[in-house]
């Protein structure tokens, strides 16, 4: 009778035991483990899920230890409160090992992360674990090369995510595990699914309930096209979701961050501003006037009136050119006018005062020489300048872009000013054309619904889910008219459209953040009040 009941007591804990694995805490977005399903995320009663919410960023970039300034358990009621019920949570390697100790994880990194599932719990929501700085550097930048090759840094990579998949095997409050921050891959496509396939087996070894969240590779070192599978590495899982990040128009998002070198990048919508893809350089004669060689003052330049008369010339672009100059030339307070078929003036479609260089991208032929901004000008104490070129060189700006109107004329007009120019130079001020197949759009919601309608179109080929794991406007972006809160409003819209996941970027940090600062824990205060009301009302919907 003892054994009787001793083995029905046994059989009773193994039943309450299972019921608890498969009926977690009703505050968690759905029930028991999230998984892939066909294009949708779905809880363990077959209901699909959105997620949606925020990363906190965890200041993996200066921070080696325990972020212990970046949230506390206050930041996850706010989360809550805001309607969501996700947050990307970043990792830096360092956190959990030390390159003098590799392979030996320190216990404070686990209490951390254990923390945060503990908090995550209480407000009902789920958590991606995102390798944000991994072992040889962090990618966004193309600096990470280390990671790519030397193997010892994939081998310590691999050995972490199985570390903490075995920790967290059972652990439903976990939506996933984010492999990889934006790879960037420093010889090939192929680098990066080799590892991510390599992180997906050692994983799976040990964990077969979470979702595998695996991001594109934004770019290989030095090369920016994409493959037929827009550089998502495809493992072999049939639990994944694809991930990927949006910031464009780049020039809008990044705009007037010293870091960034774009300068103003105009607001949100404006369809006089447009993006365009595959664009190649229409090859055409340029006509316009060589400033005189050797010492010329500041001297109005004018360019020629250039006629449109091909349909393939459907962009156009200022250029500042200072081809063998040997000397240095300035430009300054930049016009592009427009004249109808009658030959009269219609508006200027550019005016710049060429008092920052941001969006202004030096060329040269043979890497001589230099250009960039002078603190000395025509009109306000700045300009920009090319200097010491032995070849072929420019400044353009792919930023300030129009597209012309067949028939009509368009005529560079600005001030420049010479010194010790070569007699072989060729210095001017010229408008670039070029030809695109692709559609040359505004930029308003019609540019964000082309870019982010091509991944939902390949996810939908390949029959994976999508997660918009990033997606944010900086600072600026939310003052002097700029428009911030209708672009992000948009892109939330788009991804409700598409049936994609999204976090916004960021939760605390200066440059994106809601909450700004560093150093110290959010500031009430100190915060973007109405992009924090707008996600609360648009994630109620």
């Amino acid at each position: 009778m003892k054994r009787y009941r001793l083995l029905l007591a046994i059989l009773m804990m193994l039943v309450i035991a299972g019921c608890r694995k498969d009926n977690p805490d009703e505050n968690t977005p759905g029930a028991g483990f999230l998984r892939a399903s066909g294009t949708n995320i779905v809880d363990g009663n077959g209901q699909g899920v959105l997620l949606k919410g925020v990363a906190f960023g965890n200041e993996v970039w200066s921070n080696s230890e325990v972020p212990l300034t970046h949230h506390d358990e206050t930041d996850f009621a706010r989360v809550k409160a805001m309607n969501m019920n996700v947050i990307r949570f970043y990792l830096n390697y360092h956190t959990f090992e030390s390159d003098a100790a590799p392979y030996t994880y320190k216990q404070s990194g686990w209490e951390w992360v254990d923390r945060n599932i503990a908090w995550a719990r209480k407000y009902g929501i789920r958590l991606i674990l995102n390798m944000h700085a991994p072992q040889g550097g962090y990618q966004s930048q193309g600096n990470g090369d280390a990671l790519w090759n030397e193997a010892e840094n994939q081998n310590r990579l691999v050995a972490l995510w199985k570390a903490i998949a075995d920790r967290y095997a059972d652990e439903p409050q976990i939506a996933g595990f984010g492999i990889l921050n934006e790879p960037v891959p420093a010889l090939s496509l192929q680098q990066w699914k080799q590892l991510a396939q390599r992180i997906t087996d050692s994983i799976r070894a040990v964990d077969r309930n979470h979702i595998l969240f695996i991001e594109k590779a934004i770019y290989i070192k030095g090369n920016y096209a994409e493959d037929e599978n827009l550089n998502f590495p495809l493992t072999v899982d049939d639990n994944q979701v694809a991930e990927f990040h949006f910031y464009e128009p780049h020039s809008y998002t990044h705009q007037l961050f010293d870091w960034a070198g774009l300068g103003d990048g105009g607001a949100y919508p404006d369809t006089d501003i447009i993006s365009y893809t595959n664009h190649t350089w229409y090859s055409a004669t340029f006509s316009n006037p060589s400033f005189p060689a050797g010492n010329t003052p500041w001297t109005w330049y004018e360019g020629v009136k250039f006629s449109i008369s091909d349909p393939k010339m459907n962009i156009g672009i200022p250029a500042l050119v200072g081809a063998k100059a040997g000397g240095r030339v300035w430009f300054d307070d930049l016009v592009i006018r427009e004249f109808n078929e009658a030959g009269f003036y219609t508006r200027d479609v550019i005016s710049s005062s060429l008092d920052e260089a941001g969006g202004w991208y030096y060329w040269s032929s043979d890497g001589s020489g230099e250009g960039g901004l002078a603190f000395e000008g025509h009109s306000n104490g700045q300009s920009l300048f090319i200097s010491n070129t032995g070849s072929d060189c420019n400044l353009s700006n792919y930023s300030a872009a129009f597209v012309p109107k067949q028939g009509y004329s368009y005529q560079v007009c600005g001030w420049m000013k010479g010194e010790q120019l070569a007699a072989a130079s060729s210095c001017k001020m010229r408008i670039d054309f070029l030809t695109t197949p692709d559609p040359v759009l505004p930029r308003d919601k019609t540019l964000l619904a082309a870019r982010l309608g091509k991944y939902r179109d390949w996810a939908e080929s390949k029959q994976v889910p999508l997660f918009l794991g990033e997606f944010g406007a900086g600072m600026y972006c939310f003052i002097n008219n700029k428009g911030g809160l209708s672009w992000v409003g948009d892109v939330i819209d788009l991804s409700f459209q598409y049936n994609m996941s999204f976090c916004y970027h960021a939760y605390h940090e200066d440059s994106f953040g809601l909450y700004y600062g560093y150093g110290t824990l959010p500031d009430p205060n100190h915060k973007n009040q109405p992009l924090i009301d707008l996600l609360t009302k648009k994630l109620s919907e």
